[in-house]
């Protein structure tokens, strides 16, 4: 499985140690290499922060309404450490399938 990782220098130089290769952008080009990537098709996963899978959250949604399954986005926390919006996003996601308001704790 081709595997990407995407963010700043200090994100993707911890994917690089364990070869995976890495595109280092500033938050002004994250949407327009993420749409880049999924476009050429080449790669099967996206390894992305959480901080900026919130800002692509957009994008990965229109990936899902239109059924396609790659690239699948691996959502890790950045170097601030987890953010919450992740389970946020899970939980939204839970609650829409069940059909019934979960109550987190």
């Amino acid at each position: 499985m081709s595997v990407i990782s995407v963010g700043d220098k200090c994100f993707i130089t911890l994917f690089r140690l364990v070869g995976i290769r890495g595109i280092e952008t500033s938050e002004d080009q994250l949407e327009k290499i993420v749409k880049d990537l999924i476009s050429k098709g080449e790669y099967k996963a996206i390894i992305i922060s959480e901080k900026n899978a919130m800002k692509v959250k957009r994008i990965r949604e229109e990936l899902l309404r239109t059924g396609q399954i790659f690239p699948i986005f691996i959502i890790v926390p950045g170097p601030e450490g987890p953010l919450g919006e992740r389970i946020k996003e899970i939980h939204s996601l839970i609650t829409q399938a069940v059909g019934v308001k979960l109550k987190l704790e």
